[in-house]
C-alpha cells in the first residue's frame, strides 16, 4: 500500500485541526451563557454586547496592533460584512428569546445545521455527499432532543425572529467560509469584533441607558464575556474556517446547545435527563459520520 504524500498529509492534518479548533471556539461560545445570564440581570442587551465586544477590540487592538496597520482593504470590507451579519443575528437571537422560551430559541436558531448544507450547495451547485445530508439531520434532531423537551412550536413574531437568527448565522458561516479562504483569518475576527461592538452601542445609546454606573461584579462578567467568549471565540472562529468546509462547520452549530446543556448541569444545576443523553448521542454520532469519506453529489444544470 502506498504511503500518503507529504501534501495529503499536510491536508488533513489541517482539517483534523481546524476541527478541533472551530469545537473548541463553539466550546469557549457557549460559556457565554453563564455569564450573559447575570450580566442581563443589569444591563440592557445592547449595552452588555457594546461593552462586551469593544473591550475584546480594545484587547485585540493591542495584541495585533502591528498587523492591523497593514490590513488591506478586502479584509476591512469582508470584516466589516461578517460583523454585520453577526450583530444581525445576535439581536435577532436576543428579541426571539425575549417573545418565546430559551428552548424553542435554542432549536430554531440551530437549524443552520441544515440551512448551511443547503446554502453552500445551491451557491456552489453542488451538493454534499450523503453522509453529510444524514447527519445534519441527525444532528437537528438531537438539537431538538436537548431543547425542546416535548414543547410544541406556535408560529409567532418570536418563532420568526429565531428563524432569522438562524439564516444570519447560515450567511455568517458561509460568508466566513468564503472570505478565511483568501483573506487573513486572525483579522477577520478582529474587525467583525469591533464592528459587532460599535452597533451594538450604537443601538444601546438610542435604546437604552448604557453610561449608569455598574456594580464591579457586572464588570467581572463583562470581562469574563469579551476575553474568554469574545476574543479567543470568536477571532480564532474564521482561523479554524480556513480548513473546514462550510458544511462542517454548520453541522458543528449542533455542539453549541450540547455544550450549554453540559455547562448548565454543572454550574447551574440543570437537569439534562434522557433526552439530553440522547440527544448528545446523536449529534455526536452526526459529527462522526460527517467525517467519512462521501462523494459530493453534483448539482445538474
Amino acid at each position: 500500500m502506498k504511503g500518503k504524500s507529504g501534501g495529503q498529509e499536510k491536508m488533513e492534518l489541517n482539517e483534523r485541526t481546524g476541527k478541533i479548533l472551530l469545537f473548541t471556539v463553539l466550546a469557549l461560545r457557549s460559556t457565554s451563557l453563564l455569564f450573559s445570564t447575570l450580566g442581563l440581570e443589569a444591563m440592557g442587551p445592547f449595552t452588555l454586547l457594546g461593552y462586551r465586544f469593544l473591550l475584546a477590540f480594545a484587547v485585540l487592538v493591542v495584541i495585533f496592533w502591528k498587523r492591523l496597520k497593514t490590513i488591506d482593504r478586502s479584509v476591512l470590507i469582508h470584516g466589516t460584512v461578517m460583523g454585520i451579519l453577526f450583530f444581525l443575528t445576535m439581536t435577532c437571537e436576543t428579541f426571539g428569546l425575549k417573545m418565546t422560551n430559551s428552548s424553542t430559541t435554542a432549536f430554531l436558531e440551530n437549524t443552520a445545521v441544515v440551512l448551511v448544507p443547503i446554502a453552500d450547495g445551491l451557491l456552489v451547485r453542488r451538493f454534499p455527499g450523503k453522509s453529510v445530508i444524514i447527519s445534519s439531520l441527525f444532528a437537528l434532531a438531537g438539537v431538538g432532543f436537548i431543547t425542546l423537551k416535548g414543547g410544541h412550536l406556535e408560529f409567532s413574531t418570536g418563532v420568526m425572529l429565531d428563524l432569522l437568527a438562524a439564516v444570519f448565522y447560515t450567511s455568517v458561516v458561509i460568508t466566513t467560509d468564503r472570505y478565511s479562504k483568501t483573506d487573513d483569518a486572525p483579522m477577520l475576527g478582529v474587525i467583525q469584533i469591533g464592528v459587532i461592538g460599535i452597533l451594538s452601542m450604537v443601538f444601546a445609546f438610542v435604546t437604552e441607558d448604557p453610561i449608569r454606573s455598574f456594580s464591579t461584579n457586572v464588570w467581572i462578567m463583562v470581562a469574563c464575556l469579551a476575553l474568554i467568549c469574545t476574543c479567543l471565540g470568536f477571532t480564532l472562529q474564521p482561523v479554524a474556517q480556513k480548513h473546514v468546509s462550510a458544511t462542517i462547520a454548520g453541522l458543528y452549530c449542533a455542539c453549541y446547545p450540547l455544550i450549554t446543556a453540559i455547562l448548565g448541569a454543572i454550574f447551574l444545576g440543570e437537569r439534562i435527563g434522557w433526552n439530553g443523553v440522547i440527544g448528545g448521542a446523536m449529534i455526536i454520532g452526526a459529527m462522526i459520520a460527517a467525517s467519512l469519506p462521501g462523494k459530493p453529489m453534483k448539482k445538474e444544470c
